[in-house]
């Protein structure tokens, strides 16, 4: 292999390479799942709100313990965290696939375990992006987000939806059951990563509320990070009002099947693949901040080119450029907040982010199925489309490839590990 080569693949160490063996697991669990998901609640109902509401319990808790989430993720170890989590995640999914199968499920059964599942995302995100300085090299961040992100399209969002549609069409609990294992397959992964990943804690006698506002502050006053979560959280609100009803346009408003949702989903993640594959390079060529703007940009165009789609192929393309933007915009802003943050803050500081940016999904789905319900089902396109193009405009100025040279400047560009012990 000639060098340039090697530097193009750098190695990133056993611990590393066990997380991503978990996350590709537990990923195409998911991505089964989460295609079943929907196409069980379109079974029970076809109420915009309805639907819509299952996408809200499943992304509230992102905006209840977030930040709780990430005060004890700086206190635990963040690989026990993990191994745990997975666990519990693999007994809710259990407990959906039995009430299947026994025909007992509800919607507010549905509900109730979708809220559970995003409680333990909360703790479980929050700890794999804090661990992961702690387990690749200096200057190898951008590449293993890039891995990560690349491995969980391919599975979430590629092999994982199709399989799901089959699976479902053949037995409606099977996509559960599959995800249950994957789960404490994924544990199992996590747990043989070596040493421990518990940080020192500046101060050891600081509570829980003490230790969130240290990290809403210091995320506060770092103006490219702030930024960033916020144009994420808003990102995230129109991007839920679109997904919270996009079962119900594909299938009704267009007439698609539930194998051609799931095919659907698979572009997407073809997409998500190029992207992930691509990220560093074009990061590299055009810098962080024109990747980010030109991510937002061309969020915005597919959403209004999506309100106008008529058929499946027209879909697809559109859901294949979407991932490609989605993958890059995710590799820059996950890897600046993790080489621009402390370690002992990590958990704090990604949670609050999470929160901005994930705590409006909630929101954003309730107000999909209203805009739905009021407008149609094309509407929450155009919607999204005219907000993010406006986002753009006041972007522009605050994240950019200066402004972000300016903050990696000051931070002194080094990647610490301090408080864990690393795998090499």
């Amino acid at each position: 292999m000639s060098d340039d080569k090697a530097a193009a693949r750098p190695k990133l160490g056993t611990g590393f390479n066990r997380l991503w063996a978990a996350s590709a697991v537990s990923n195409l669990g998911d991505g089964i799942m989460w295609t079943a998901f929907p196409l069980l609640v379109v079974t029970m109902t076809s109420d915009p709100l309805v639907v819509a509401a299952v996408s809200f319990a499943q992304t509230l808790p992102w905006f209840l313990f977030a930040l709780v989430s990430g005060a004890l993720v700086d206190r635990l170890d963040r690989k026990l965290v993990m191994v745990r989590v997975d666990l519990v995640r693999a007994a809710i999914v259990l407990v959906l696939g039995v009430l299947v199968v026994t025909e007992s499920v509800t919607i507010p059964w549905i509900m109730v375990l979708a809220f559970l599942l995003g409680t333990a995302e909360t703790l479980f995100d929050t700890a794999s992006e804090a661990i992961i300085p702690a387990l690749v090299p200096d200057g190898t961040i951008p590449d293993a987000n890039s891995r990560l992100q690349g491995t969980q399209w391919v599975m979430n969002s590629f092999i994982g939806p199709p399989l799901g549609a089959v699976l479902f069409s053949v037995a409606i609990a099977v996509p559960f059951f599959i995800d249950a294992a994957s789960f404490a397959i994924a544990a199992g992964l996590v747990a043989l990563i070596v040493g421990r990943y518990k940080t020192e804690r500046a101060r050891p006698e600081a509570t829980i509320r003490g230790e969130i506002a240290e990290g809403l502050r210091w995320l506060y006053h770092k103006r490219i990070l702030f930024t960033l979560s916020i144009m994420a959280g808003i990102t995230n609100f129109f991007g839920f009002a679109i997904f919270a009803v996009l079962v119900l346009f594909l299938t009704e408003e267009l007439g698609l099947s539930a194998l051609m949702y799931g095919i659907i989903g698979a572009a997407v993640g073809v997409g998500g693949l190029v992207g992930a594959l691509f990220a560093p390079r074009v990061i590299r060529w055009v810098g962080p901040g024109t990747t980010v703007l030109g991510s937002v940009a061309l969020g915005a165009v597919l959403s209004l080119v999506m309100g106008f789609v008529t058929t499946a192929l027209q879909v697809g393309v559109v859901a294949t450029l979407w991932g490609l933007s989605i993958t890059a915009w995710n590799v820059v802003s996950v890897s600046l907040r993790q080489e621009l943050t402390p370690d002992e803050l990590r958990g704090r500081v990604a949670s609050v982010a999470r929160l901005l940016a994930w705590g409006t999904q909630p929101l954003g789905a309730l107000a999909g199925g209203a805009i739905a319900t009021a407008l149609g089902l094309r509407a929450p396109f155009f919607v999204a489309a005219a907000a993010w193009g406006l986002m753009l405009v006041v972007a522009v100025p605050i994240v950019n490839n200066r402004t972000i040279a300016a903050a990696q400047a000051t931070a002194g560009g080094g990647i610490a590990a301090d408080g864990a012990q690393s795998e090499a």
